[in-house]
C-alpha cells in the first residue's frame, strides 16, 4: 500500500464571490435573453434567478478559483471554449515546409508520409494524407512496425523509399532526432520535412524544413502541440486559412491524437479537442464510426475519457501486438462494411492485448512473492521470458500504480537480448536513474517519467544493483505525490445541477483533470460489490445527505473499512441519469480515516526507506523508533481485531497519525520475529498472531537493528 497525503488547493474566498457572481450574471442575462417574448423581466425576478444562479454555479466558480482561473472574463472566455488558434506560420519552418510541398504537387513529385505506430502517429499520418490527396497530390504513406523497425525513421525506411522513386519525405510524429537519417536521405537525393512535437537534441536534422513547436527558435505561442496537432496546423498552413476553417474537416484526427498522447487539455488543445469531440458524435468516418459502435459508443456522448480508455487502446493495439497499418487502414476506410470488419479485428487484437497483458502482470506478480525481497528495492526491474515487449510498458505502469515506485519490466528472447520499458513517480527521474547504468547497456532513451532500455541477460542482476545504488544515493526517501483536492464540499449544498455544469470546464485531461473534492467525515453506511466483486460501491452519508460512490479495483473484502466507520473521501463527482430521475454519483479515488494530515505519509515513506537501508538522521530515527509500551499496544491492537495487512491507515489513525512510523516499525519487527503473520483469507490479508514457538526477542527484529545500527 502506498501512503499518500492529500493537498487541499488554496481558496481565495474574495475572488470565488466575484468570480460566482460574474457566472451567475451572465447565465442570468442568458435566460432573460432566451425567455418567451413577452415582458422584460422584473427586478425582483431578474434578482431570484440571479440568486439561483448563484447557488447552481457554486460549485464550478470553486474549481476555478482554486485552479487559480480568478478573472472573471478569463473565466467566461475559458468556460465558452473561445480559446483562439494561432497562425500555423508562426511555427517556425511552417513556410519552407508549405513551399516545399507546394512545389512537390504541382511538379508531380509522389510524397511519403512517414508517421509512427501509435494513436498519434496514426491519426497525424490519416490527417496529413488525407488533406494532400485532396489537393491533388500523389501521395503514399508509410508506418514503422515496433518490432522490425523500431521507433521513427530509419535508413531501412528511407532506402526502400528512394527504391520506389519517391523524392520527398514528410515525418509526422518523428522525426526530430534522426540526425544521421537526415543526412542519409540527403545522399540518396531525399528532401525531408520534419515535423514533430518532441524535445528537439542540440544538433537538429538537417532537411527542407524542421517543424517543431519546442524548437528552442520557434516563434508559435502554444507549445503542447502532439504530433496530429502540428500536422492539423501544416494542413491549415497548406490551405493558407485560419485554423479554426479546419476543424470541421480534421479536428476528430487530431483530437484523438491529443488525448491519446496526453498532451495538455489546455490553451489551442482545449479548442481542439472541444471541436474534435463534438466532430466525432456525428462522425463521417466509416472507420471511427464502427468503431465506436464496437465499444458501445453509438449515441453516447464521446468524452476524452472516451477516448482515453476506448477508443485509443484499440488504435493503439494494432500498433503493440500485430500492425499499426490495421489501424491506419481502419481511420482511412470510406467503406462501411470494411470499416465493420476492421473495428472488429481492432477490438480482437485489444483483447488479445488484454490477455497477454494479464498474463504478465501475473508472471511478475509471482516473481515478487517467490522472490519477496524484491518488494524492498527502490527501482524494481523485473524480467522474464518471452514477456510481449509490445505491452511490457502497460505492465510497468499497472505496477508503479500498485507499489508506488518506478518500474521496469524486461522481456528476455531465446537469444539473451532484452528489451525493457520503465515507469517511474514523480520526483525520480528515470531516465537519469538508468543512464548511470549506461556502461551495462546497448542503448537506452526516453525521458524523466518514462524510459526503454537493450541489455544482454547476463547484465540484468548487475543492472538490478547499480539502478538501486543510484537511487540509493540520488533519491533515498521517496515521498509519494500528494493526491490534489479542488474542494472540500457539504453533500447537502450540492445539486444535480451545479454538477452539471461542471461539464463546461471539460474535455478533462492533462493539466486539467477531473474536479476532485473532498468529502470529510462521511459515515460509511453501505459497502456493495460491484461487476462480481472486481469493484466496490459505497453509501457515504453525511449529515442528512448521502451519495453512491464506485471505488474500481477495490475488492469489497480488500477494503479496510467498514459500515459505522467515519472517513474522508477524495471523490470525482458526476450525474447518473437513473430510471427515478437524475441522481448524483461518485467516484472514489482514495480514502483515508477522518481526519488524518500529512504526517501518516511523510513518517510511512521514512519507514520505507529504513526497510530499504537508507541512513536516517537522529531526529528521522527518532520519530519512528518505538518503544516497549507502543510496541506492547501495537500487539494488543492486533490481537483484539482483525486488521488488512495492506493498508495500516485505521490501524494509524487509531493508535495516532503522530505515531505512525512507530506503528509501521512495530508491525515490521513484529512479523520479523515471526509473531505475526499476513494472512490471506477471502481474497485479502490480514495480520494475525502466530501461536509461539519458544521465545522470540524483539531485539533481534532486523529493521530495529538496522535503526540502532545507523
Amino acid at each position: 500500500m502506498t501512503y499518500r497525503a492529500w493537498e487541499l488547493k488554496n481558496l481565495d474566498r474574495a475572488a470565488l464571490r466575484e468570480l460566482t457572481a460574474a457566472i451567475a450574471e451572465q447565465a442570468a442575462e442568458e435566460l432573460e435573453y432566451n425567455a418567451q417574448e413577452g415582458e422584460p423581466w422584473s427586478e425582483q425576478k431578474y434578482k431570484a434567478v440571479l440568486a439561483a444562479q448563484q447557488k447552481e454555479n457554486a460549485l464550478l466558480a470553486g474549481v476555478l478559483t482554486a485552479r487559480g482561473v480568478t478573472d472573471p472574463t478569463d473565466a467566461l472566455t475559458l468556460l465558452a471554449g473561445e480559446e483562439e488558434l494561432s497562425d500555423p506560420f508562426l511555427l517556425t519552418d511552417m513556410q519552407k515546409a508549405c513551399e516545399r510541398i507546394w512545389r512537390a504537387i504541382d511538379d508531380g513529385e509522389t510524397i511519403v508520409v512517414f508517421g509512427d505506430y501509435d494513436v498519434d502517429g496514426v491519426t497525424a499520418t490519416a490527417l496529413l494524407y488525407q488533406h494532400l490527396k485532396g489537393m491533388g497530390a500523389t501521395v503514399k504513406c508509410m508506418l514503422p512496425s515496433r518490432e522490425g523497425d523500431g521507433y521513427g525513421l530509419s535508413k531501412n525506411a528511407i532506402r526502400s523509399i528512394h527504391d520506389k522513386g519517391c523524392q520527398l519525405i514528410v515525418t509526422v510524429d518523428n522525426g526530430i532526432s534522426a540526425v544521421d537519417e537526415a543526412d542519409y536521405a540527403a545522399e540518396l537525393g531525399i528532401d525531408l520535412i520534419i515535423t514533430d512535437h518532441h524535445l528537439p537534441p542540440d544538433t537538429l536534422p538537417k532537411a527542407a524544413a524542421v517543424v517543431d513547436p519546442r524548437r528552442r527558435d520557434d516563434t508559435s505561442p502554444f507549445k503542447g502541440l502532439c504530433g496530429a496537432g502540428v500536422a492539423f496546423k501544416l494542413c491549415a498552413a497548406l490551405d493558407g486559412c485560419p485554423p479554426e476553417e479546419m476543424l470541421d474537416y480534421c479536428g476528430d484526427l487530431a483530437a484523438v491524437g491529443t488525448v491519446a498522447d496526453v498532451m495538455p487539455l489546455t490553451g489551442e488543445n482545449r479548442t481542439l479537442v472541444r471541436s474534435g469531440l463534438h466532430q466525432l458524435q456525428n462522425t463521417d468516418r466509416p472507420g471511427l464510426e464502427a468503431l465506436l459502435e464496437e465499444v458501445g459508443l453509438t449515441g453516447k456522448p464521446v468524452t476524452a475519457e472516451n477516448v482515453s480508455y476506448a477508443i485509443a487502446p484499440r488504435i493503439n493495439a494494432a500498433g503493440r501486438m500485430d500492425s499499426a497499418v490495421t489501424a491506419l487502414q481502419l481511420v482511412l476506410c470510406e467503406d462501411p462494411d470494411r470499416a465493420e470488419e476492421l473495428a472488429r479485428k481492432l477490438n480482437e487484437i485489444n483483447a488479445r492485448r488484454q490477455e497477454i497483458e494479464l498474463q504478465i502482470f501475473n508472471a511478475a506478480q509471482e516473481l515478487l512473492e517467490q522472490e519477496p525481497e524484491r518488494l524492498e528495492d527502490r527501482v524494481m526491474l523485473l524480467w522474464g521470458r518471452d514477456w510481449h515487449p509490445g505491452v511490457i510498458g502497460i505492465v510497468a505502469s499497472r505496477l508503479v500504480e500498485r507499489t508506488g515506485r518506478p518500474v521496469i519490466v524486461v522481456t528476455v528472447d531465446e537469444h539473451g537480448e532484452c528489451k525493457g520499458s520503465g515507469r517511474s513517480v514523480q520526483g525520480f527521474n528515470l531516465h537519469d536513474c538508468i543512464g548511470s547504468c549506461a556502461d551495462l547497456l546497448i542503448r537506452y532513451g526516453g525521458h524523466a517519467m518514462a524510459a526503454g532500455l537493450s541489455v544482454r541477460e547476463e547484465n540484468l542482476p548487475a543492472l538490478r544493483r547499480r539502478l538501486n545504488e543510484w537511487a540509493a544515493r540520488e533519491c533515498p526517501v521517496l515521498h509519494a505525490t500528494p493526491l490534489e483536492c479542488d474542494l472540500s464540499i457539504h453533500l447537502d449544498r450540492v445539486t444535480v445541477e451545479s454538477v452539471r455544469r461542471l461539464d463546461q470546464l471539460a474535455p478533462y485531461g492533462a493539466e486539467n483533470p477531473t474536479p476532485v473534492f473532498l468529502l470529510q467525515n462521511a459515515v460509511v453506511d453501505g459497502v456493495y460489490p460491484v461487476s462480481d466483486g472486481r469493484h466496490s460501491r459505497l453509501r457515504l452519508r453525511q449529515g442528512n445527505a448521502s451519495v453512491y460512490a464506485v471505488w474500481f479495483g477495490m475488492h469489497p473484502e480488500q477494503l479496510p473499512y467498514t459500515t459505522g466507520d467515519v472517513v474522508d473521501a477524495a471523490l470525482n463527482l458526476s450525474v447518473y441519469d437513473s430510471p427515478r430521475g437524475a441522481q448524483l454519483s461518485g467516484r472514489i479515488l482514495d480514502l483515508h480515516p477522518a481526519g488524518l494530515g500529512s504526517k501518516l505519509a511523510e513518517q510511512a515513506a521514512l519507514v520505507a526507506a529504513l526497510r530499504r537501508g537508507t541512513p536516517l538522521t537522529a531526529e528521522q530515527k527518532a520519530l519512528i523508533t518505538p518503544d516497549r509500551s507502543h510496541m506492547i499496544t501495537v500487539y494488543r491492537e492486533l490481537q483484539a481485531r482483525r486488521w488488512h495487512a495492506e493498508d495500516l491507515q485505521p490501524l494509524c489513525a487509531k493508535l495516532g497519525e503522530e505515531n505512525t512510523g512507530k506503528t509501521l516499525v512495530a508491525v515490521t519487527a513484529l512479523e520479523q520475529v515471526g509473531l505475526i503473520a499476513a494472512v490471506e483469507k477471502g481474497g485479502a490479508k490480514y495480520l494475525e498472531l502466530v501461536p509461539a514457538q519458544g521465545k522470540k526477542n524483539l531485539a533481534d527484529a532486523p529493521v530495529l537493528k538496522c535503526l540502532e545500527g545507523m
